[in-house]
């Protein structure tokens, strides 16, 4: 298959720019690149072995075989942008090691909302349950093996269920809802617990496919339990309401229907998990609310047959670290340390308006399946192996210290802060590679020194020497559509050195400003030696900002509010987050564009289209294949030396993905494990902060505070558990750092 190679530009005659347009326009968007995973370390050396997966804001966990191995990997589904995912479990006996695993998931079908594994067949193979958009309900797809590979075909375009004048509807399911999909009445074949349109009251819809004869290979729900296990949840409250006795629902009469909710209400999402807590053959019930922080656990006092809540714990394990996750957690049970018992994981599923970094909560289970005792190990789980800057990521590369490798420049949305609030930032990745093995490493956690207090988000950075000063100076765009101007002061030592914040003004003596969200990216787009701007915008279109000035003084003037032609709005999609790249590409350029829905469109034959003022020309609609959820912004250049174009792709996820067309290093090296335990708790914290370290050789370690600049804040010895008072600490985000001769865990936390 033909490549597409991302060469230095040079000059060529017009025939030959001819061709290559028409070698280019030969490339579909059948060409797959394969996503990579290259060497990222901390700002102190950690190195994140799942650095290039792209984030973590609402995922979702399940078991599944991906490779039929016989040993369970991880399937996650992340809500915000419906992104799957696949990690390769290469762990021993009680050792989480999970490795990059992209291609298990290259025809993954495109589910939205919510998505788990199940085998209802009970073939041995996991199969789909997910989101039905039309009618809100669930989606089936029959798991099967390809040269050891996972495929899903649809099964069910949607489950149904007989009313009682035999008509059939579907089982309702909210996209805002994470259902419970298991064996509640203990025959072998997996029944479904949903809330209601109408209220707070659970519907039990039993499989009849063993009480049928079918074994369990077949989907036969019946509605028998409108009010399973008695309980109401008013969305009120954290806590349930129980019923007195089995034979009496909460607020109703009867066990089938759907009567007014009590409170006059309606169902707004909630997630349900159910599994056996007591070791008593029935199911419990844990519940997160769309308007609350904490999990409750009702307990079953009844039967398998018949479920009757008699207890709950409004802040589970409260024997425990309670789950505490801001906003509306989801529970999973599933084996994340090999030792053979399934453990908790908690992770918010609110979109738009939830933690998005150390926002996966792992519980490790001391006990057994059917009667476990959590015990909380983390925050980070997974996320705390990749790249994760909260949410909004925008990747761009420069050569920041002038040594002929292109560092990675990353603007955010920014990391959510309690009441909602975000702090963008502007990330530098130095690396610290080689020419043909990139490698790279967090160096700057505020590149430019934003000032206090500055209210920007949606950071987008572009660089380009406007002053014709010889380096490269930085514009960079934000979420209310305002652009910005820092300039380079290299003070000689090729370090860029960004200084005079400012705004960036057009023709007209005001501040250029496209509306919202503008992504910036400048490039001498009509060959006159001067950079122009082009910037994407929320509505979709893209901006052309034509340079008038001089290569010493930049002025801009608007030429174009509707550049090319373009519309990155897609079906579905009322708004389309234009983002924006330009690479010259043998002697001609390319120009990229990300989107709100995700898909990375490819047009060519810019020149001759602005020759003539006819819209670009589009000829890939979901280039590569790159599924990176919404919101995606592109960075293009060789990082390798191979003459092909590599793709960092950012997204709202705050995580970062690499695509090429080929393997540039090696994806998954083992992880060093420390010997020791380390944790910190509760996180976020104003007074007391907690700090768990237990060395099986009882070992001291020194315990390292610092803050997001890296300055260190405190140090210390320790040998045990310690506690330390952060009262008089300064509100924002803090790290703790504990070593013990070559080997170092590092653990975020929040000063309220």
């Amino acid at each position: 298959m033909k490549k597409l190679y991302c060469q230095k530009p040079f000059i060529i005659s017009r025939l030959l720019s001819i061709v290559s347009f028409l070698l280019i326009a030969n490339l579909t968007m059948g060409q797959f690149l394969e996503q990579q995973n290259i060497p990222v370390y901390t700002e102190n050396g950690d190195q994140l072995w799942l650095a290039l997966m792209g984030g973590l804001n609402n995922p979702q966990f399940s078991e599944v075989d991906w490779n039929n191995d016989g040993i369970n990997d991880i399937f996650i589904f992340d809500r915000d942008g419906n992104v799957p995912m696949a990690l390769i479990n290469k762990g021993a006996a009680n050792e989480a090691d999970y490795h990059f695993g992209a291609q298990y998931i290259r025809d993954f079908p495109p589910v939205r909302s919510w998505a788990m594994m199940r085998d209802f067949d009970c073939d041995g193979i996991m199969d789909l349950f997910a989101y039905s958009k039309i009618p809100s309900g669930i989606t089936v797809y029959k798991g099967e093996y390809h040269n050891d590979s996972i495929k899903f075909n649809l099964f069910e375009d949607f489950l149904e269920f007989p009313t009682l004048n035999n008509f059939l509807v579907n089982i309702y399911v909210s996209s805002e809802d994470f259902p419970a999909i298991d064996d509640i009445d203990g025959d072998g074949d997996l029944d479904i617990l949903t809330f209601g349109v109408n209220g707070g009251w659970v519907s039990y819809y039993e499989n009849q496919s063993q009480d049928m004869g079918f074994g369990c290979d077949s989907l036969i729900f019946e509605l028998v339990d409108d009010c399973w296990g008695r309980f109401y949840e008013s969305g009120v409250t954290n806590a349930i309401t129980l019923s007195p006795d089995p034979d009496s629902c909460v607020g109703r009469d009867t066990y089938i229907g759907q009567p007014t909710a009590p409170d006059g209400g309606v169902h707004v999402g909630s997630t349900l998990l159910t599994f056996d807590l007591d070791a008593d053959g029935d199911k419990e019930i844990a519940l997160g609310d769309i308007s609350f922080t904490q999990v409750v656990v009702g307990f079953n006092g009844g039967t398998a047959d018949t479920a009757w809540m008699t207890s709950q714990d409004a802040m589970f394990p409260s024997y425990n670290e309670p789950i505490d996750i801001t906003i509306f957690p989801a529970n999973f049970y599933l084996d994340a340390n090999n030792d053979g018992v399934k453990d908790l994981i908690s992770s918010p599923n609110r979109l738009n308006s939830s933690e998005n970094f150390d926002n996966v909560w792992l519980y490790e289970n001391l006990g057994q399946n059917n009667m476990p005792d959590f015990n909380f190990l983390k925050n980070d789980f997974i996320a705390g192996r990749m790249i994760d800057l909260g949410s909004g990521s925008s990747p761009t590369l420069f050569d920041h210290n002038s040594d002929g490798l292109m560092d990675l420049v990353v603007g955010t949305y920014g990391y959510y802060q309690l009441g909602g609030n975000y702090d963008g930032s502007i990330f530098l990745y130095e690396n610290i590679g080689t020419n043909e093995l990139p490698e790279y490493q967090l160096t700057n956690t505020n590149y430019t020194n934003l000032p206090e207090g500055h209210n920007l988000h949606g950071i987008d950075v572009t660089f380009g020497d406007l002053d014709g000063d010889g380096d490269d100076d930085m514009v960079f765009g934000e979420e209310f559509g305002k652009l910005f101007y820092y300039e380079n002061t290299d003070n000689g030592d090729g370090i860029a050195n960004f200084q005079n914040f400012d705004t960036l003004d057009g023709d007209d003596g005001g501040q250029i400003d496209i509306g919202q969200h503008a992504t910036p990216f400048l490039v001498d787009i009509d060959r006159d030696g001067l950079l122009d701007l082009i910037i994407g915008e929320k509505n979709g279109n893209l901006n052309y900002w034509r340079n008038v000035g001089t290569t010493t003084t930049a002025l801009f003037t608007e030429a174009d509010n509707f550049f090319g032609g373009i519309d990155c709005r897609e079906f579905g999609y009322p708004e389309g987050y234009c983002d924006v790249a330009v690479k010259e590409i043998d002697g001609e350029y390319v120009l990229f564009t990300g989107s709100e829905s995700g898909n990375i469109r490819r047009y060519v034959h810019i020149e001759d289209s602005l020759a003539v003022g006819a819209p670009f020309q589009q000829v890939d609609s979901l280039y590569g294949h790159i599924v990176q959820g919404r919101r995606t912004r592109v960075a293009i250049d060789d990082i390798n030396g191979d003459g092909e174009c590599d793709f960092f792709v950012g997204n709202q996820r705050g995580g970062l993905a690499l695509y090429s067309n080929g393997e540039i290093t090696v994806s998954n090296v083992i992880p060093d494990t420390p010997d020791f335990a380390f944790n910190i708790y509760p996180n976020p914290t104003s007074n007391q902060l907690n700090i768990s370290y237990i060395h099986p050789e009882n070992k001291a370690a020194n315990l390292i505070m610092f803050d997001v600049l890296g300055r260190d804040v405190y140090q210390d010895i320790i040998q045990e558990n310690t506690q330390l008072d952060v009262s008089n600490w300064s509100s924002g985000i803090y790290f703790c750092k504990i070593q013990t001769g070559n080997q170092s865990v590092v653990q975020k936390f929040i000063k309220k």
